[in-house]
């Protein structure tokens, strides 16, 4: 975006007088300080987890209550998809260790939050639904398709383009839990383990367990 100049009311009667062109044009809402913007995928993403406490149906049904309602009003939002979280940490590894340790890190308390990605088996495959299941891709073939121990870094810097963990994917101490049909995508950690769970049931609900909300430009 450029930048936004101010001028007084004599710079334009000079511009007037010089017939130099110009253009007024709203000036952009300003974003709020518990936001993030991630510049690959243009969205902005909440710094903190809503939602706390439901099931990931109902999280998409509540979607205008995430946090920075009034700014989100006349903007697509909602739970971010696997590619959006993909980069939304990629870009918090490099510029804000302090979320990247807090979603990721082996430690106590437990934390956790729903990603927007419904896995459904069809006829031909296994799909994966994404903004409140109005679109579908089947997985693609390089998909990593059993539960291992991953490695994080290895994932964020080579996943599928729908976000998973390739095939050829390193080793390592993230716990991934493959696609299964009707289930979900959350990221978890906790004192014991942390991972990326793609067989979580839908329908329950934790305390710890939230949305990170997104604001798509």
């Amino acid at each position: 975006m450029p930048p936004i100049i101010n001028v007084s009311n004599e710079v334009f009667e000079s511009l007037k007088k010089r017939r130099v062109s110009y253009e007024i044009v709203a000036a952009a809402p300003s974003i709020p300080k518990n936001f993030i913007y991630i510049p690959s995928k243009k969205i902005h993403v909440a710094k903190e987890r809503s939602l706390q406490g439901r099931n990931w149906f109902d999280s998409h049904e509540n979607g205008m209550h995430l946090q920075g309602r009034n700014w989100f009003d006349s903007h697509e939002n909602g739970m971010q998809t696997l590619p959006e979280f993909v980069e939304f940490l990629k870009f918090a590894r490099e510029h804000n260790q302090d979320i990247y340790k807090e979603i990721t890190q082996t430690r106590d308390p437990w934390r956790a939050e729903w990603i927007g990605a419904y896995f459904e088996e069809r006829k031909d495959g296994l799909y994966v639904l994404i903004e409140n299941k109005t679109r579908m891709e089947k997985l693609d073939e390089d998909t990593l398709m059993k539960d291992k121990k991953i490695s994080l870094d290895s994932w964020l810097d080579n996943p599928t383009k729908q976000g998973l963990p390739k095939k050829e994917v390193k080793n390592g101490n993230l716990h991934f839990f493959y696609p299964r049909d009707s289930s979900v995508a959350a990221f978890f950690a906790g004192g014991v383990r942390s991972g990326l769970d793609c067989y979580w049931d839908p329908a329950c609900g934790y305390s710890d367990l939230g949305v990170r909300a997104v604001r798509h430009e």
